[in-house]
């Protein structure tokens, strides 16, 4: 067990926390300040971003407390969701309606694992919490480069992680592409991986491709989805 005492007011009990609490923390945006710093490339990693179709109109359309409710029932089992069936992830981020889950280096059990993620969470959301609305989960599952970094904040006794680079600005592009239930995935990740993928067209896919900023070339030539139920 780690304990760690409060620093403004020593005459509190300490926190006490055990070792699958610590590595928990691993993998969140905050954690315990400890004086060392990362700064890492992660030159094939896998980035997933989900979010909630037509989640702004059910804003609007409902009051407080049903929004509050649908909000924090999706959040808080996407993180059972993440622990249960994505346990080797490196970093995960709830960002309101959506999410951030990173897998520090490509393998197949990562990549199965990436999978399992969104698959699973989105047939609880049409089951539990979604069969009365018309929302449903998008998302984008990219292989990519992407920068990982801490900074202090050493006066609360906290550290502060994040990542950036193309990986996450493709699967956060790539997702606005998805529709409900749909994953959008990236030449890259096909090509490594040989996964099933069908190409999505249409003139509204090709004129919302236009618009995205920051893609690089071999991204704007096609729009690739992930084939569920293919062998």
């Amino acid at each position: 067990m780690n304990s760690l005492s409060d620093r403004e007011d020593t005459s509190e009990s300490p926190l006490e926390l055990d070792i699958s609490a610590l590595r928990a923390l691993k993998k969140m945006p905050v954690d315990i300040f400890d004086g060392v710093y990362v700064g890492e490339t992660k030159d094939d990693a896998l980035v997933l971003c989900i979010d909630v179709r037509n989640f702004s109109n059910f804003l609007c359309t409902h009051d407080e407390d049903t929004v509050f409710h649908l909000i924090t029932e999706f959040s808080s089992n996407f993180l059972s969701c993440v622990n249960q069936f994505g346990y080797s992830c490196s970093y995960y981020k709830l960002v309101g309606d959506g999410a951030l889950v990173i897998w520090d280096t490509f393998t197949e059990t990562n990549l199965e694992e990436a999978l399992v993620v969104f698959h699973e969470f989105s047939l609880f959301l049409n089951e539990y919490l979604f069969s009365e609305s018309d929302m449903g989960l998008a998302g984008a599952l990219v292989l990519e480069k992407i920068f990982k970094y801490e900074i202090s904040a050493e006066a609360s006794g906290l550290k502060y992680r994040d990542y950036v680079g193309y990986g996450i600005n493709l699967a956060c592009r790539l997702q606005t592409l998805a529709g409900a239930d749909e994953l959008m995935v990236n030449k890259k990740l096909i090509a490594k991986a040989r996964i099933p993928w069908v190409k999505k067209d249409g003139p509204a896919v090709r004129t919302h491709l236009e618009h995205l900023k920051g893609l690089q070339t071999e991204d704007r030539d096609r729009v690739s989805m992930y084939l569920w139920g293919a062998s």
